[in-house]
Formats: C-alpha cells, sequence, structure tokens
C-alpha cells in the first residue's frame, strides 16, 4: 500500500484564529467542583482501509467494489440500532459533557457523477449519525445541545448500485462521508458552556486512491464548561491513527498544536479536561521520524499519551486504587463477535488541575462486554469501548 503525507502549510504554528476566537477568562471555583464527564468514538460504521488497499489495484473497478462493500458493513452495523445502546450507557452515567468522534454523516448520489469529474456532492442522507443519537437520547428523555460540531475529513468515491439488463455492465453511484467532532453538554440549570470553538489540525494526511488524492482531515473542539458554579476548560479531540510511519508522526504534530492551543488560550487556574480517541496507548514510545515528511524527518517525537501525562495532565484511570488493563480498542468491523477482546487502551480522560488539588478521580470504560451488545442483532454499541469520568477537586 502506497500511502504520503504533506504538511498542510509552512508552520507548526497555533493558528491566529485559535488564540483570537479564545478570550482567556478567570476560572471560577464552587465549593464543591465536581464534574461528570465521557468520551465515545460513535465508530463510522466500517473499516475504510480496504479501500485504500484497492486504490493501489490497476483495476478500474477495484475502488468501486471496495466502496460498495464498505456502504454494505455501514448498513450491516446498524447505527439506529447501536445508537440505541450508546443512549443506554449515557442514561445510566449522566455526564456533564460528553466528547464524540467519528460522528458520520453518510451520503448517497444515485446514479452518481463522480467518474464524469464529481459536479456535484452527494447529498442525499442516509445515515446522520448526531440526529440518530439525539433522537435516541431525547426517546430516553435526556437532553443534550451541541456545544461545538468541527467537521474533518469530507470524502467522496464511486460505488456500484446495480447493473444494467446485460448484467456485466455496472450502474454507479456515489457514497460520501463526513466525519465529525462534537461536543454534547448536558441541558440543566446547573451547567452551561462559553467559548465554543473548534478546528482541523494544520498537518494532515493525503493517501491515493485510484488517482485521487483524499485529505484526511483530523481536528479538535473546546469550551468552557461550568458545572455547578465552577470553570473547566472541556476538550475533545480524534487524532491520527498510529503504529506506522507517516501516521505516528502525524498523531505527535497533531497533539503538540493542540497543546499549544490549549496553552495559549486557558487561564494559569482553569482546568483543563481533555478526552477523546487520541489513538496513542500507554505503551508507546518515543522515536524519530521517518515519515518523509519535510521537515520532520529526523526529529525525535513524542507519542501523544506521553506528551500528555509526562507534563501536567493526569490519567483518570490510573488514578483507580487497582487499574486493570482498561483497553477500549478494539471490536472487529462488524461488531458482532461475541469472542471479540479489546487489546489496546487508546481512548482516554486526562485532567491537568493547574492550581487546584485533585480530591479523587473515578474511572469505568462502559460498552465492553457482551452485556452491552444490542437485544436485536448482536452489535456492540461501537468498536471502541468508551470511557467514563467522575473528577472531584478540593475546595
Amino acid at each position: 500500500m502506497k500511502q504520503l503525507a504533506r504538511l498542510l502549510g509552512k508552520h507548526l504554528l497555533i493558528p491566529a484564529v485559535a488564540v483570537s476566537a479564545m478570550a482567556a477568562t478567570p476560572a471560577a471555583i464552587a465549593d464543591d467542583d465536581k464534574v461528570n464527564v465521557m468520551t465515545r468514538n460513535l465508530y463510522l460504521g466500517a473499516d475504510i482501509f480496504p479501500v485504500i488497499d484497492a486504490g493501489q489495484d490497476p483495476n478500474p473497478i477495484a475502488v468501486p467494489l471496495a466502496v460498495t462493500e464498505v456502504f454494505q458493513t455501514v448498513q450491516a452495523t446498524n447505527f439506529p440500532e447501536r445508537a440505541k445502546a450508546l443512549a443506554d450507557e449515557i442514561k445510566r452515567r449522566r455526564p456533564h459533557a460528553i466528547g464524540l468522534q467519528e460522528v458520520s454523516i453518510w451520503r448517497t448520489q444515485i446514479p452518481g457523477d463522480f467518474l464524469l469529474g464529481n459536479p456535484q456532492a452527494a447529498s442525499d442522507v442516509a445515515y446522520d449519525f448526531l440526529d440518530i443519537l439525539q433522537a435516541a437520547l431525547q426517546a430516553r428523555g435526556l437532553s443534550y445541545s451541541v456545544a461545538v460540531s468541527t467537521e474533518n475529513a469530507d470524502l467522496e468515491l464511486p460505488m456500484i448500485v446495480g447493473f444494467q439488463p446485460d448484467g456485466q455492465t455496472p450502474i454507479f453511484g456515489d457514497l460520501r462521508l463526513t466525519d465529525r467532532d462534537i461536543i454534547l453538554v448536558k441541558d440543566d440549570d446547573d451547567v452551561s458552556y462559553s467559548n465554543a470553538y473548534g478546528a482541523n489540525f494544520t498537518v494532515n494526511g493525503i493517501t491515493e486512491v485510484g488517482g485521487v488524492a483524499l485529505e484526511f482531515t483530523r481536528g479538535y473542539n473546546l469550551i468552557d464548561l461550568t458545572v455547578d458554579g465552577a470553570d473547566y476548560r472541556f476538550v475533545n479531540t480524534h487524532l491520527e491513527v498510529g503504529g506506522s510511519e507517516p501516521f505516528k508522526s502525524l498523531q505527535a504534530v497533531q497533539m503538540n498544536e493542540l497543546v499549544q492551543v490549549i496553552n495559549a488560550t486557558t487561564t494559569p487556574e482553569m482546568p483543563v479536561i481533555l478526552v477523546g480517541d487520541l489513538n496513542s496507548s500507554p505503551d508507546d514510545v518515543p522515536f524519530v521520524s521517518t515519515s518523509g515528511i519535510p521537515g520532520l524527518d529526523g526529529l525525535p517525537l513524542v507519542p501523544p499519551y506521553l506528551q500528555a501525562v509526562g507534563t501536567s495532565y493526569q490519567d483518570l484511570w490510573l488514578g483507580k486504587n487497582k487499574p486493570k488493563d482498561g483497553f477500549t480498542c478494539c471490536f472487529d468491523p462488524a461488531v458482532s463477535d461475541e469472542d471479540a477482546s479489546l487489546y489496546s487502551r487508546i481512548d482516554h480522560i486526562l485532567i491537568d488541575p493547574k492550581a487546584r488539588e485533585i480530591k479523587k478521580l473515578k474511572a469505568k470504560v462502559v460498552g465492553d462486554s457482551n452485556a452491552d451488545m444490542t437485544d436485536t442483532s448482536g452489535l456492540y454499541p461501537s468498536d471502541h469501548a468508551g470511557v467514563f469520568g467522575k473528577i472531584k477537586l478540593e475546595k
């Protein structure tokens, strides 16, 4: 598989809009500072990497066939059904704020025009994960507002939707995936938010699929969250995948950019809660970049998780008296294998208490057992487990 990445922009600097948009304000401290939060990767519904592999196949129909299989898997993994299980998780825990990743929109266009130059983007919505999840929450008497939504990758490719009467000539449609990171905030008299902001990272991956350059844009969002009179900076992100180059170099640089944005826009006394799918585990080690990306090759880099805990962030999971593995990744792409086992901890809740003292930290992995699978089709809520956390600071 041929993969390439490039810098989007010449400098790894904080976007000026981030600093100007987020006015740092003094943090309020309440008599009893307690906040409950959650991070949840919703799973876009299929593994899209086979499409990248198909892009290296000289057969011109390889990519449409792979895209067709992706959409069939998205339908089989049935987000409307999984959303009910996710809403049940939220109802049991009732977090004040939730960081969501892979909040997908799947759109189609039939017949498609991608092979004619794609003059019109696919616009027929097949699944809007946000709308579906919100409906499931409302059906359970829960109300959460979208504090901020960041649109990341927006990808479109052709698929096969049928055949001509000869049974051999394919009819093509287009499939479009839009990825989002979203922060939900509980609608409650004692909960509010302000200074909502979201952006894409300046450095992202570019992969060629069948001669088309697809930009796998990633992003983050953040708010000032107030719970019972106490203020927190709440940050949500989904970093690039790790493991091999150039991806692990990209995710390290993305985390560095995010930390810069947080530091530049947060007052010294405001606690920061950072949640998300970092695609980075405590087992990661520092490395020298061999990514081939100009400006990064040969540089020593630190993986995202180590960047956080090596500075001022504390891992809620390690605050447990006897922390077990806490794995959150990953179930099979069909999310239906009862024997599947999680094997890595890449979804995290981290806190930088700033000038405050931590009184208690609690964390729990959710959606990780057979008991969490849906009753109708036997699906896990996601291919990831989620993490729910309770934070209590000293007065």
